[in-house]
Formats: C-alpha cells, structure tokens, sequence
C-alpha cells in the first residue's frame, strides 16, 4: 500500500476518480484509491488548487516504478498494522450502580457510546426536550412564540451543538477525533467527513444525525430521560452517589456531569456543594456579517464563481494590533450562514453563527474574539459568571428586551459613534443601533477595532458601508475548570463525580466536547467494571 501525498488538483480536474488522479500523476496504472485528506489550497495571489492525500493500492510492478519514477518523494509505502497486546485479565470491581450521564451533548452522547461498548448500561439525563420537539418550539419561537427556557438553541437532545453550524474541525490532536469522526458518518453525517480538512455537517442535518444515535445507544441498553433537569447531588461522605431531579432520587454508581457552560444554575449548585474549580481565561467578543459575495471575491479572485470553489471561509489573527496585549481572532466563521440568538432564559443575551448543509445563505458571518484574563474578573469562577452575567443583561437591554440584538455598522464602532441606520443582517429578530462597546469586557473595544482595520487589509471591504457588528458572542468558552484527577477523571473534591466538556471547562466545541465524553468514559471503565 502507498500514501501519495500533496497531490495538487485543478479545479477544472475536481471530481475525477481518484484512481485516475493518481495515475496521471504517477504515470503507471492505480487499481484502488481512497482519499485520506482533501483540503483547499486558496492562498492570496495563486490560482485556487484541491490538495490531495491518496491511499494507493497497484500491482507490484506498478509500484515498483512508482517509487522509482519522479514522484517518489510525494510516496510513502505503508505495511500492515501490528496486533496489539492482549487485554489484561479483569480485576476491576464493580461499579456499584448504573452510571448516570448529566448532558445530551456531544460529551454526554460519546460518553453514553463509549459506555455501552464497555458493556454498561448508563443512564442519560437531558433537561430539554429529544430533536424534534425542540424543532419545533425553537422555529415556533423564531416565528413569535414565547421564549422556553428548557427547549432552546442551548438545552434539548444534542446540546448547544445541535443548531450549531456543525463544523467538525479541532485544534486537538488525539486519536479519538478519528473515532469521533467514523461514529458521525456510521449515524448520517457524509463519509467526505473522514477525510475533508474542514469537515461540515450543517444546522440542518445535524438533528437527524443525533437522533439516529441516540436509537442506536437505546438499542445497545442505555436509558434516555428528556424534560429530566437535575437539581441536586446526593452526596454521602462527600462521594457523589446519586442526582435528585425535581422529588425523584436517581442513584448511581458514577455520575458523568456533561451539563456544558450555558447550564448556570447547574453550575450555582455545584459551587454551593463546593465542588473544586478554578478561574481560567475564556473568549468573547461580537459577531461580524459581510455579504457573502465579498467574501468569495476576495479569497478567489478571478476564479470566483468557479463551479468546483466551495462558499469561501477564512481565518484571521491579529497580534496585540492595537498595543493593548490581547490579541483578536476570528471564531466559528460561517459561510451562508446566520446569526442567532444564543441564550438560555429571558434577560440575557449572547448570539451565535450557524450554517445549513448547503451553506447557500447571502451573508457571511464570524465571531471576533478576545481573550479575558481572570485577572479581569476577580480570579475566581463565580467572577467570570457575573461577568458574562452583566455584559449579556445589557446586550438585552439594549437589544429592546425582545431577543433583539444589539448592533452596530463596522464603521460606526471604528468611529465611536451610534450608528443612525443598519444595513440588513440575518439576525432572525430586530437588531437595534446601540454602542457595542457597551457588552464588552474593559480594554477589548480598542483591540476590535485594530484588528478590523488589519483585517480590512486582508480582506478589502471587512470595514465596509454593509458590515455590521452584532453582539455579544458570549459562549465560546467556560470562565471556569472543575478540576478533576489526571489518572481517575474524578473530581478532586467530590469522588465519584466526573466533569466532562465544555460546561467543565476541558473542553471548546463539538469535537472536543466528544473527544472529551470518551475520555470520561475510558477514565471510568479502566477502574470499575459494569454492574
């Protein structure tokens, strides 16, 4: 087997079989081909090109003269995969219960999918509704219904990820995203997954994607309660051994908290508990919106509206542009996107991008993010909470109490004033003229607003008349870390509580949040066996 490596494709050649990629470029006969990578090459000042990780399988003379021929430094020959080790023999003690995971997200759901392979049998608790009920009051709401404070953008089968754009990319490397990866596309999400280099499902298909996964765990003997919200800990000598949901007891033999970081009350609870944690630096910042013509303009240049390019993205940084020490990044960049509102009761207010499978949607639109110290907060958990607290009163406030939103024109907020009148965005709500700075921690308006300027220069027309500012993004990440042992994963103050994702602060996005349910999971099983 061989491994071609860095294969450049055209855009006019985009869609051959990839045996035939392979061959023209290698000039012998490829039998067999299976795409291991694919990205995007569309850098400033080149013509835009597909690249390309083949796996390759050729008769052995073909081979031979292969890694003979000019292109040998782009092969590699791969060998067969040596069998592991055998398990040890099991002396785990039993788990004294049926493990309980708090949180239908993406780390309470893998957590479930890495139980019930190890023969357990947990139980999943969600305080929202299963995907189709929350459809239906989360469009119903969109169209003017009251708001559900169980059933929103936020809290449901699936977790804040469910609505979400549903970008499967990650800055972490560890085995498990392969494993993430291969369970999405066994339960509906496309096989380009397994090897495109930004992986997207969209908004539109990620609920199916879910439902037929929690089938799937329901079949293989977990049990899922939604409308479940737990309230408390049951707790004896500080080991956590049980939740209480409303007046009903639910003992276990572990509990997974996989609640994520919008489940504040959640939160509230385990501090009274005095579960350990800690202050850590979180992201937040606003929402920008382009057209999305602007954008493919200005990634592909003349082969803009080649029918090969994709909707274009992109990705910026900008190193302390303003001399203020922070730095400013893009965030969860969605083409054809939207932006809506991301918040989880009445009197706050934070938003979020998202984009459906097609990504077909005129505007374009990204979080801009800065990094909060703790420092800046009081160094303690419950001080970044009242943070985010009070910057996302006021992004409601100043929204009109509605779920409007507050905004703002690029230019105006470059300028320091209000803006008179908005240029249309995707916000499915009102966007009302308000000073943005106003819903942002002290010292990152300056720094914003270098970075646009930088951008500007990058992407010509990033701070023009028709871009707008909406805000806040408030969710990026958690201000706080439960802090949890390296070998167990338990909690260092409450054993038999296991922190987990994003609501935990070990975690940022769907596929960490999974890679993190299923390191929970393995924690678990290494020490006990199933009941």
């Amino acid at each position: 087997m061989l491994i071609l490596k860095n294969l450049r494709v055209p855009l006019d050649l985009e869609g051959a079989a990839p045996e035939e990629l392979a061959a023209k470029r290698l000039g012998q006969p490829v039998d067999q081909a299976r795409i291991l990578r694919k990205s995007l090459d569309a850098r400033a000042g080149r013509e835009p090109v597909f690249m390309y990780t083949l796996e390759l399988r050729m008769r052995p003379e073909d081979e031979a003269r292969a890694l003979r021929g000019r292109r040998r430094k782009q092969l590699e020959r791969v060998g067969k995969p040596v069998p592991g080790a055998p398990p040890p023999t099991d002396e785990r003690p039993a788990l004294g219960g049926r493990p309980l995971i708090v949180g239908a997200g993406p780390a309470g759901l893998f957590a479930a999918w890495q139980l019930v392979r190890q023969d357990f049998r947990p139980i999943l608790l969600e305080r929202g509704p299963d995907a189709t009920t929350r459809a239906r009051s989360w469009y119903a709401f969109l169209k003017g219904a009251p708001f559900d404070p169980e059933s929103n953008l936020l809290f449901g089968e699936g977790g804040a990820g469910t609505f979400s754009d549903g970008k499967l990319t990650t800055r972490i490397k560890d085995p498990r995203v392969a494993t993430v990866l291969q369970v999405l596309v066994d339960h509906g999400a496309p096989e380009s997954c397994l090897w495109v280099a930004k992986p997207h499902v969209g908004s539109n298909a990620l609920p199916g994607i879910i439902r037929a996964m929690r089938r799937a765990l329901v079949e293989a003997g977990c049990e899922v309660r939604f409308d479940t919200r737990v309230d408390d800990l049951v707790l004896r000598d500080d080991r956590v051994v049980g939740v209480r949901c409303g007046d009903e007891r639910l003992d276990a033999g572990a509990v997974l908290l996989a609640a994520g970081q919008s489940a504040r009350d959640t939160i509230a609870m385990l501090m009274e508990h005095d579960v350990a944690m800690s202050a850590k630096p979180f992201q937040m910042g606003l929402r920008v919106e382009h057209k999305q013509s602007l954008i493919d303009a200005a990634q592909y240049g003349a082969a803009c509206g080649h029918p090969s390019l994709p909707v274009a993205e992109y990705s910026l940084v900008a190193r302390d542009p303003g001399r203020t020490g922070q730095d400013v990044y893009s965030f969860c960049m969605c083409p054809g996107g939207e932006i809506l509102p991301a918040s989880e009761r009445v009197g706050v207010l934070c938003v979020n991008g998202a984009s459906p499978k097609a990504r077909d949607g005129r505007f374009a639109n990204s979080g801009l993010v800065v990094t909060v110290e703790p420092a800046a907060f009081g160094d303690t958990p419950a001080g970044g909470l009242a943070l985010l607290e009070r910057i996302e009163s006021r992004a409601f406030q100043l929204g009109g109490g509605d779920f409007g939103a507050p905004g703002q024109r690029v230019v105006d907020f470059l300028a320091g004033r209000v803006s008179e009148g908005l240029a249309p965005t995707s916000y499915p709500f009102a966007v009302r003229p308000a000073p943005l700075v106003e819903v942002l921690p002290d010292g990152a308006g300056p720094a914003l607003a270098a970075a646009l300027r930088d951008f500007d220069r990058r992407i010509p027309g990033y701070t023009g008349a028709d871009a707008m500012l909406v805000g806040p993004e408030s969710r990026s990440s958690a201000p706080l870390r439960m802090e949890r042992d390296d070998e167990t994963g338990e909690s260092t103050s409450h054993p038999g509580l296991y922190p987990v994702g994003e609501g935990a602060g070990w975690a940022g996005g769907i596929m960490s949040a999974a890679v993190d349910g299923l390191r929970a999971a393995e924690a678990l099983a290494k020490v006990y066996a199933p009941a």
